[in-house]
């Protein structure tokens, strides 16, 4: 693990280190607009779930973000929506620090377990995930929703 590594919880002046992070990792977005800078104030503010993002040097190189969903038989539920370490800072235990820290964050909350659903297209992150104990438990089925007040069916 790196010796200077910090992680701290997002701030809302930190959407362009976001913004760049994800990036480098081949999640091109648009430019910021007033939506989408409204969404990530909303997700940083959210007290059901937690952004953070990992600083080595005060350099922006992984985040984390992590939701907590409440269960009717279980224990709360945590999910790792992102875990994504700069492609340049890679293989120094970053994302297994990440990780840890999101599994201490979930046990202070009482949750039972911790699930992460990888995309199918990253073997990468398959092989990170299994490397750190994860186990491969449940198949993921979705369906696309149409925005409220759309009656017509998609062609």
């Amino acid at each position: 693990m790196p010796t200077r590594l910090h992680i701290r919880r997002c701030r809302r002046t930190d959407l362009p280190a976001v913004m760049r992070l994800l990036a480098a990792a081949g999640t091109p977005l648009p430019v910021p607009d007033r939506r989408t800078l409204h969404r990530f104030r909303r997700l940083v503010a959210d007290l059901g779930s937690d952004l953070y993002l990992a600083l080595v040097d005060d350099d922006t190189v992984g985040l984390l973000h992590v939701t907590y969903a409440r269960q009717l038989v279980r224990p709360p539920l945590a999910r790792v929506e992102c875990l994504l370490v700069s492609p340049a800072a890679r293989r120094r235990g970053i994302g297994r620090a990440l990780l840890g820290f999101a599994e201490d964050r979930a046990r202070r909350r009482g949750c039972g377990a911790i699930r992460w659903s990888l995309p199918a297209e990253d073997p990468a992150a398959r092989h990170f995930a299994e490397n750190a104990g994860l186990l491969h438990t449940e198949t993921t089925v979705s369906r696309p929703l149409q925005a409220a007040g759309n009656d017509r069916k998609p062609e």
